[in-house]
Parts: C-alpha cells; sequence; structure tokens
C-alpha cells in the first residue's frame, strides 16, 4: 500500500503559508500581498519546493515492494532474480488457398480484425514454410468396351485429383463409350501435378449425373477397369476446387489471452504472396496469456523476501509460478507421481483458466527447478486429470437488479473460484457462495449443484463445467 502522504508531503499552499508565516514573525508589518515582491518570490519558490517534496514521495514509495511504481517494481525483481512474467503467444494452425505452386515463406502476416479499430487488429505469422499443392486440372482418359461384363450403356468419365488439402473438380469428360454387358478398359488414366496424393474416377450415363466410381489411392497407375452395373451410386464430385490449400502453423505476433481466437477468426490477408487468394483457422488460436498482473508480481516478491528460497515446498511452488504458461502449482513432498517416495517431490501445474499445461511448458518447469540445483531431490513435474465441475446457483436480486445484469459477473467469479484450486484441492458449496457474495446486486444465493463438496484425489484438479444461474 502507499506511504501515508500526509507525513512526507507539503502542497505548495501549506508551504506558501507557513513561508510567509516566518517572514511575517521576523518582519511584522512586511507587504505580503499578491502584489508584493516577497509573495511573489515566495509563490515561485514553493512551487520548486512542492516539487521536491513530490520526488521524495515517490522516491521513498519506490523504495519498498508494497508501494513501488511498476517500472520500479520489475527494477526489484530484476534485482531478486524474480522476473515479470511476460506472458505467451498463442499458437494455432492457419488453412492458406490459391493459385497451385504458390510458395508461402516463413513470417506470411494475416490477421484477425474485429471491427473495432486499428488498435484491435490482431496479426499472426506462419512459423513453417510450405507451397500449395498444384495438382492442374485433369485431362480426358480414354475408355473402351473389353471382356464380358455387367456394365450397360453409353458412358461417360471424368477424373479429378486429390491432395492433402481436398479434391479438385473434375477434368476433361472423356469420348462416350457404348457397352451391353461387357466390362470397360480405362486407359490413360490422367497423373496430377505436385500435391496429388489419389485420383477419383467419376462415371456417367451421357446426359446424367457423375457418381463416384473409384478412388485410386496413389498418383502412379494409369489404367484400371469397369465393371459396375448402372445405375451407379456414388458421391457426385465437387463444383469448387479445395485441392490448392495447405495449412501451416503460426504464432501470434504477440502474448497475451485476446490472441486465442475462435475457428475462422482470421481471414485477413496482410502480407503474402501474391497467388494467395484467401486464409482461414480450422481450430481456434491457443495458448496466449496475459503479462502478469502488477499486484499479483508485487505479492509473489513480498512471499520471495519474506520467504527466501531454501527449497521447501512453498518456495518449489513460487518458483515453478514464475514460469510462463503456469498459474498455479501444488507441490507433493516424498511423491514420485502419486507413489510415496523418500527423495522425491511431484509438482503438478496447471494453466491460464484451469487450462493444462503442453509438454513444452512442463518441460520449462523441470528445467527451471532442476536449474536450482536442489542437492539429493529428484523433482518431477506433471499435470493433472481435469475434473469438470458443474454449478447451478439461485440468486435473490437486490430492488432494481435483473438477472442479465448481475449473471456475467456471477459466472466469472464461478469460474475464478473453482480455477483457482489446486490439484487435490477440494471444491467447497461454501466456497462457491463466498466468491458469489458481495457481487453488486446479488442479495443471497442457495447452490444447488454440487449438492456436497467437491473432493479429489493428488493427481486430479476442479475445472469449470457447466455454470448454470437463474
Amino acid at each position: 500500500m502507499a506511504i501515508e502522504a500526509d507525513a512526507l508531503f507539503k502542497s505548495r499552499d501549506k508551504i506558501l503559508t507557513e513561508a510567509l508565516a516566518a517572514f511575517q514573525t521576523l518582519v511584522p508589518d512586511l507587504w505580503v500581498d499578491e502584489d508584493g515582491v516577497i509573495r511573489m518570490l515566495l509563490d515561485v519558490e514553493s512551487g520548486m519546493i512542492e516539487g521536491l517534496y513530490q520526488a521524495n514521495q515517490i522516491l521513498l514509495e519506490d523504495t519498498f515492494i508494497q508501494s513501488a511504481s511498476q517500472a520500479t517494481l520489475e527494477i526489484h525483481g530484476e534485482q531478486l532474480g524474480v522476473e515479470r512474467k511476460g506472458g505467451t503467444a498463442a499458437t494455432g494452425s492457419l488453412r492458406f488457398s490459391g493459385v497451385g505452386g504458390t510458395y508461402i515463406p516463413i513470417g506470411t502476416e494475416v490477421s484477425y480484425d474485429p471491427g473495432v479499430g486499428e488498435e484491435g487488429v490482431l496479426v499472426f505469422d506462419t512459423t513453417l514454410d510450405g507451397t500449395l499443392p498444384a495438382p492442374g486440372s485433369a485431362t480426358a482418359l480414354t475408355a473402351a468396351g473389353g471382356a464380358a461384363g455387367t456394365v450397360t450403356g453409353t458412358l461417360e468419365y471424368a477424373v479429378t485429383f486429390v491432395t492433402a488439402a481436398g479434391e479438385t473438380i473434375p477434368g476433361a469428360v472423356s469420348t462416350p463409350v457404348t457397352v451391353s454387358s461387357k466390362q470397360v478398359d480405362l486407359t490413360n488414366i490422367p497423373v496430377g501435378g505436385p500435391g496429388t496424393t489419389q485420383r477419383k474416377i467419376y462415371r456417367r450415363p451421357v446426359g446424367g449425373t457423375f457418381a463416384l466410381l473409384t478412388t485410386i489411392a496413389n498418383n502412379v497407375a494409369t489404367t484400371a477397369t469397369d465393371n459396375t452395373a448402372e445405375p451407379l451410386v456414388g458421391a457426385e464430385p465437387p463444383t469448387v476446387s479445395t485441392a490448392e490449400a495447405i495449412s501451416l502453423p503460426a504464432t501470434a505476433e504477440n502474448a497475451g489471452a485476446e490472441y486465442n481466437v475462435v475457428t475462422g477468426a482470421v481471414t485477413v490477408l496482410n502480407d503474402v504472396p501474391d497467388g494467395i487468394t484467401s486464409v482461414s483457422n480450422s481450430s481456434a488460436f491457443t495458448g496466449g496469456t496475459d503479462e502478469e498482473d502488477s499486484e499479483i508480481y508485487r505479492q509473489r516478491l513480498l512471499n520471495w523476501v519474506r520467504a527466501p528460497g531454501t527449497g521447501a515446498p512453498a518456495d518449489i511452488k513460487n518458483w515453478a509460478e514464475e514460469v510462463d504458461g503456469v498459474e498455479t502449482a501444488t507441490v507433493f513432498s516424498n511423491d514420485n507421481l502419486g507413489t510415496p517416495t523418500n527423495g522425491h517431490v511431484t509438482v503438478r501445474i496447471s494453466g491460464p483458466g484451469g487450462s493444462i499445461p503442453d509438454s513444452t511448458v512442463q518441460a520449462n518447469v523441470l528445467a527451471a527447478l532442476q536449474a536450482l540445483d536442489m542437492a539429493n531431490v529428484t523433482i518431477h513435474v506433471t499435470t493433472f486429470t481435469a475434473v469438470a465441475t458443474n454449478v447451478t446457483v439461485a440468486l435473490t436480486l437486490l430492488p432494481g437488479y435483473l438477472l442479465a445484469d448481475v449473471s456475467p459477473s456471477v459466472d466469472a467469479a464461478i469460474r475464478s473460484y473453482i480455477n483457482n484450486l489446486e490439484a487435490g484441492e477440494t471444491a467447497y458449496i461454501a466456497g462457491i457462495i463466498d466468491a458469489v457474495f458481495g457481487i453488486p446486486g446479488v442479495a443471497t444465493l442457495t447452490v444447488s449443484t454440487p449438492a456436497t463438496n467437491q473432493t479429489t484425489t493428488a493427481s486430479q484438479k476442479r475445472t469449470p463445467g457447466t455454470i448454470t444461474i437463474t
């Protein structure tokens, strides 16, 4: 908290009043009205002295972690070797479409524009390069009557190319072939360009609709045999090509939870090669976290100063929570991943919002703890099994409030309570009530789900399930 200002600071008016009083004590009839020279000189000096008081006040507050400004707080952290967590960048996958053969370099830039102005645009960059498949358009195959079989009619054939991303539209149609109770020999089946993995052959009676006859699971064979009687039952070919596309990993340009955008949000082409016509993310970007809150960082520094690192469970917890991507850590002494073992420590970590950290974060925590060289201690870092906790609360509201007014705050409070539970910790009904009670507009509340306190094992952690507010 801030140091008491009244004892350390004097305002310009107070300084001026005291100075005038001191002069009048020495010279009782001194002229001190606003047009007097003495008054004007003291007025200027009072402003300068007030600035010195302000500088001293700031300097004194910055001396202590409890009252330091944000910039000075980070200097305290650097001095102690406890740096502020800078947040993590969200990662995901981007699907590019366009002209086949277009090369996409690392660092290709696209964005999500929520429509709130330039400051709200979120930029993402590819982290691997790639080239759009270029299967091309299929030429016509050759169809001719063959040995006795089951095919009867006048038929046409067309071929599509398949890549990892999708399928082209049908290429050129073959010359019609008329057969009666025969097989049809298919030759000169076209081969696709770069990126082609399969080919599909479609057939139709002249004047009819194409249907899938067969799939050739390679890009080599140029012959096949049709012995499937009419009517042919199969999927129709695509009307729009989806083959000239590629998915590439990408990362947010900056750290921050706001970059955890939903599926389909990233659609703006910022700095892309000619030939790219569209982009989208087929799944949500995840893993983005904000820079550590100043007050949370302040408390971590105070915890470190008050309990210097000795390797106690509280120290290991603090050290683990210093790693980006870790929100809470639970330390189990003399434990080897659930098996009681002397000389072992298991650290179970959770990420932002109670999420399960990925293998990279786990490895970073293990490396950070091992670097501290705690002799004769074997450290294990792992996560937990998420146990969803459904909550149903009924609110009694104060006059003038509507359910829609308070529901978002209640939902956030319940989720925060559950997310902050550590591995193995019980979710108490009283804890839910305490989290909600006091929110503006809430008079009383009852919790119907869960009906009892929810316990977990040491390898489990409570996470928010369905939150219902009535």
